[in-house]
């Protein structure tokens, strides 16, 4: 077997999503990249990420832009607050490096659009970390109603209920708290949730939805929506999101069909005959990160596109914007 081309990297934002989540992924990839700038507007986040691998003082960079010229990088990593996402990314793809950048691609519909068009238009590649799409439970429930495990699909309804404490890690960023792009935790988080859904159901055609908000002003300025989904195939979703809501662990996926019905939570996937029989449904589990990371390299090192399109990353901002369009305006949305 021949030895994998590793990819020089740079990392550009240096918070908790880099540190817990991409930082092991990358660790298990030692045979397929090397990490060999890191920035971050303050230096102590970055030191902490450079002390962990083992790079120096030359490495780390406080103005992306000037990294993007100098650094020995041929790809970057972006995992900035969401209203960067999209200026970084297409200021790297300007300097003819590789994009993984954090999800959502952008803040608002001008975004997403001009995000989905920077691999043409620059000759790299551009793919949004949205690890979701990798993520094995979903990946194999998406497969299942595709391929008729539960008959025809019709309905899903998902309820995706928590309390987020004003002292957790991700709700003391001054960035969330003062959000300057739409929606705050419902584009932040919820990007996620309509990509899945669209990775069972298909394209989303139309959302109908309301907001609330709790009051608690460090959640942002909405927190929570009811709404209702009709995609392109005739499926209807229902999908009902708070980050102030205390509900039972786990956050139960309910997929129905014609033959049965799918029931995804806390990573196991349980068939449910008409008769009421159940299955658990066996997989191999993995880290979506790391697949997601897998992924990208082959992507750049082949010249071929990543299994998560550009264009699928758009729709989702597009769908989030709709809900907020939908609870302001009244009545239902057509994307």
């Amino acid at each position: 077997m021949s030895e994998l081309k590793k990819i020089r990297l740079g990392i550009i934002g240096c918070g908790i999503i880099a540190e817990e989540a991409h930082l092991p992924a990358l660790e298990r990839l030692k045979d397929r990249y090397t990490v060999t700038a890191l920035c971050n507007r303050t230096r102590p986040k970055a030191e902490a990420l450079a002390s962990r691998l083992g790079l120096g003082d030359k490495d780390i960079w406080q103005d992306y832009k000037r990294m993007l010229e100098e650094a020995p990088v041929e790809a970057v990593l972006i995992c900035l607050p969401i209203e960067l996402n999209f200026p970084v990314s297409l200021e790297a793809a300007k300097h003819g490096k590789h994009v993984l950048c954090e999800k959502p691609c952008g803040q608002s519909k001008e975004e997403a659009r001009a995000a989905v068009d920077l691999s043409r238009k620059y000759g790299i590649t551009y793919m949004v970390a949205e690890d979701c799409h990798y993520e094995t439970t979903f990946v194999k429930a998406a497969d299942l109603a595709r391929t008729g495990a539960i008959g025809k699909l019709t309905l899903i309804n998902w309820n995706l209920f928590r309390f987020m404490e004003t002292s957790n890690k991700y709700a003391k960023t001054l960035w969330r708290i003062n959000h300057v792009y739409p929606g705050g935790y419902l584009l932040d988080g919820g990007v996620h949730f309509v990509h899945v859904l669209q990775m069972v159901a298909g394209r989303i055609a139309s959302v109908k939805a309301e907001t609330v908000f709790s009051g608690e002003p460090q959640l942002g300025k909405v927190d929570t929506a009811f709404a209702l989904l009709r995609h392109e195939s005739g499926v209807l979703s229902s999908l009902n999101m708070s980050w102030r809501a205390k509900d039972q662990p786990g956050h139960l996926l309910k997929i129905f069909g014609t033959g049965g019905s799918l029931i995804v939570v806390d990573g196991k996937i349980t068939r449910i005959s008409p008769d009421g029989k159940e299955e658990e449904i066996p997989f191999i589990n993995e880290n979506g990160y790391y697949l997601e990371l897998a992924d990208f390299h082959r992507a750049v090192t082949r010249g071929e596109p990543p299994d998560i399109t550009a264009e699928s990353a758009a729709h989702d901002v597009e769908v989030i914007l709709a809900i907020l369009e939908s609870a302001e305006k009244g009545g239902a949305v057509r994307l």
